[in-house]
């Protein structure tokens, strides 16, 4: 019988969710039938009104309000202040969690959302079942919020040597901590692409097989001007192939309707896709926000990137994490953008090179499967002392 695990998220933002599936699936890919894996997200599903309202609020305030989601940030990143949140505001969550525990009787509790890491410690070690391991994975990449850093859990999984001090300095013993890096999907832990599989790609998707082409894209939400950016590439005489995938963002997706090339070439306008990594990896460059998810599918798809913004607090440090170690640019306005793409598509581009020589080696194809199995042995250990 599946041993069940219970995966804690919360939808906001697409990174979250993405997180969880992509573990889930390793899960199953590398021990088949072995776990049933319940991702539940408790704030939308059983939490308060006014609480799944709040986190409700979080698209539109990174859309339309961004110094005030950085306020926000800023104001909470504290232990103290996530204490008194979990005290307050959480609080009612608490209950939810603990009956899915008395529900589903996990062999382990992940928490993929800063929110929840605390409240998942609490259910399990006030309950019924107080030996059930608690593992934090952190879907941050650079910036790590103090909800993240829990000294209750058992584990925390962690991207980068900034959320290692994070969570050092919180107090998590070392021996908790384990730098794997950030799930991504199995469709992205392949090796990196070289030309030819590039032009195979292509020609499946559409493309034009022999063209530089450019990716742009905006997260799950689509958001940031992604359609400004498409059509200052598209009217910009460069011979570039061009694809943009809008994500949710149903509004840039019509906008963008009918929209054709210097060539008069039309350009693949979609929603949202399941086959993100083959557009990925059919690419040269990918247009996007500094969104961590978004960032290790590139990596991993050997693509560099050219950042046209970010969101204030938690992405700030990402975008110069990039920059500085050469597999990405920051690009914030259209002429920028154009100038670059302009500089990396020209034959034999030595920027070109040296930014993807960059992107192979900051990229962790393995970080999901190391993941996987460091969930899948806690459980089994678990299960087998009790």
């Amino acid at each position: 019988m599946p041993l069940p695990l219970l995966f804690l998220i919360a939808d906001t933002g697409g990174g979250h969710r993405a997180g969880a599936t992509a573990v889930a699936r390793r899960l199953e890919m590398d021990r088949p039938g072995e776990f049933d894996v319940h991702i539940v997200d408790p704030v939308g599903t059983a939490s308060p009104t006014v609480l799944s309202r709040t986190a409700d609020l979080y698209g539109p305030l990174i859309h339309r309000a961004r110094w005030l989601w950085a306020v926000l940030y800023h104001a909470t990143n504290s232990a103290a202040v996530v204490g008194l949140m979990q005290h307050s505001a959480l609080r009612p969550l608490r209950g939810a969690i603990q009956e899915l525990i008395a529900s589903l009787r996990p062999a382990a509790v992940v928490s993929f959302h800063p929110l929840l890491n605390h409240l998942a410690a609490d259910a399990v070690h006030s309950g019924a079942h107080p030996t059930v391991p608690v593992i934090t994975v952190i879907t941050d990449l650079v910036d790590v919020h103090a909800g993240w850093a829990s000294r209750d859990v058992d584990a925390v999984v962690i991207p980068s040597p900034g959320g290692l001090d994070r969570c050092r300095r919180a107090g998590i013993p070392a021996e908790r901590c384990h730098q794997l890096g950030l799930p991504v999907d199995s469709a992205f832990a392949r090796p990196i692409p070289d030309d030819a599989e590039r032009r195979g790609l292509r020609a499946r998707l559409g493309l034009a097989e022999e063209r530089f082409t450019v990716l742009v894209c905006s997260g799950a939400d689509g958001s940031g001007g992604l359609d400004r950016r498409a059509r200052a590439i598209a009217g910009s005489g460069l011979n570039v192939g061009l694809a943009v995938i809008c994500g949710r963002n149903e509004r840039a997706r019509k906008r963008l309707r009918g929209l054709r090339d210097w060539s008069g070439r039309p350009v693949p306008v979609l929603g949202f896709v399941a086959n993100m990594a083959d557009w990925m990896r059919a690419a040269d460059v990918v247009v996007t926000k500094a969104g961590p998810g978004t960032i290790v599918e590139a990596l991993c798809s050997g693509l560099p990137l050219l950042l046209t913004w970010y969101i204030p607090g938690q992405e700030s440090g990402n975008l110069e994490w990039l920059v500085d170690i050469g597999a990405g640019r920051y690009v914030p306005r259209p002429r920028e953008l154009v100038d670059t793409i302009t500089e990396l598509a020209a034959p034999g581009s030595p920027g070109l090179a040296t930014m993807r020589a960059a992107v192979a080696g900051a990229a962790r194809p393995e970080a999901t499967e190391r993941i996987a199995a460091l969930i899948a042995d806690m459980a089994c250990s678990a299960v087998a002392r009790a």
